[in-house]
């Protein structure tokens, strides 16, 4: 009996991953981090990416994390979110995404919640001896995740969404 109920849950087993490889993703996604390096040529500021595995990645290097993604299917998508979390040894600077339409969302509670910028939170203070709250702006610094909503992504098109962030 026991041998025919584990024959029974991987065949199941079988039957669920074999179905799940054969719907592939409708997108192709790359992730990447580069260091970006800023020099001046002829007056103008010239930005270059390298991959940060073939170079140091010190304290206080500006990083470039991406997510690439190509559309594979032959249909348009709609309504697709993206995210990205902040990692924990940088601080984030910005935040960019080449899609027309894009709505982009910062949290500053591990995802749990997103908003446009500027977020706002509430703190407690103490004013004449009282206790008050007040709403006050959350740091770009303290964003802890990222996520931009696309209403459209054409079939075959590709777009590039991606954080700058500083080591600590």
């Amino acid at each position: 009996m026991k041998h025919n109920l584990f024959s029974a849950v991987a065949l199941l087993c079988g039957l669920s991953l074999a179905a799940a490889q054969a719907v592939p993703s409708p997108l192709k996604l790359t992730a990447s981090t580069s260091v970006v390096t800023q020099t001046t040529q002829n007056g103008k500021t010239v930005e270059t990416l390298t991959d940060a595995s073939k170079t140091a990645v010190v304290p206080g290097t500006l990083l470039d994390m991406a997510q690439t993604w190509q559309s594979v299917t032959r249909s348009d998508l709609r309504n697709m979110s993206l995210n990205m979390r902040v990692d924990p040894a940088t601080t984030f600077r910005s935040a960019a995404c080449n899609v027309s339409g894009v709505t982009t969302l910062f949290s500053a509670d591990g995802g749990k919640t997103f908003g446009p910028a500027p977020l706002k939170k509430t703190v407690t203070v103490t004013e004449n001896g009282r206790q008050v709250q007040r709403q006050v702006e959350v740091k770009p610094s303290e964003y802890t995740n990222v996520r931009w909503q696309l209403p459209l992504i054409k079939a075959g098109s590709e777009g590039r969404c991606a954080l700058r962030v500083v080591v600590k």
